[in-house]
């Protein structure tokens, strides 16, 4: 079976452009689809940023919030954003929680051993108070602004 010039031509560009990724801003290593010259993309992919206050810089990244556990004591950052994205990372060898109290506002589980746990920070500015439901000694506040 024969094909017509201009349909075998379609079906050739077609081929091409899902090959190639259609428009995607990536670049890879090779030419170009001019077939120019090399070029390579030497940034990595991106990473989802956090919500920033409306004062900062446009596509600026939040530096990573962790709450950290070791020899039962959490070691809080001074504050978070609005709706950031927090890590828990336990360093002890018991499992401890990060409740908030009243409970509703957050509440993770972070195993012993270098478990981690994430949680969104509230959305409302404010102080809140946190324990781990298995050591009633244990407590912490997390301020949100």
């Amino acid at each position: 079976m024969r094909m017509k010039p201009e349909l075998l031509s379609i079906t050739a560009a077609g081929l091409i452009l899902a090959l190639t990724g259609c428009g995607s801003a990536a670049t890879t290593e090779g030419s170009d689809a001019a077939g120019t010259a090399p070029r390579t993309s030497s940034s990595s992919p991106t990473a989802p940023t956090a919500p920033t206050s409306p004062d900062a810089a446009p596509n600026a990244v939040a530096a990573p919030v962790v709450i950290t556990i070791k020899g039962f004591k959490y070691t809080i950052p001074a504050s978070v954003a609005p709706g950031a994205q927090v890590t828990v990372k336990n360093d002890d060898a018991e499992t401890h929680t990060v409740t908030s109290a009243p409970k509703g506002a957050f509440e993770v589980t972070a195993n012993g051993g270098g478990g981690t746990a994430t949680f969104t920070a509230p959305t409302k500015p404010g102080s809140y108070t946190f324990v781990c439901t298995f050591h009633a000694d244990m407590a912490g506040t997390l301020v949100v602004n």
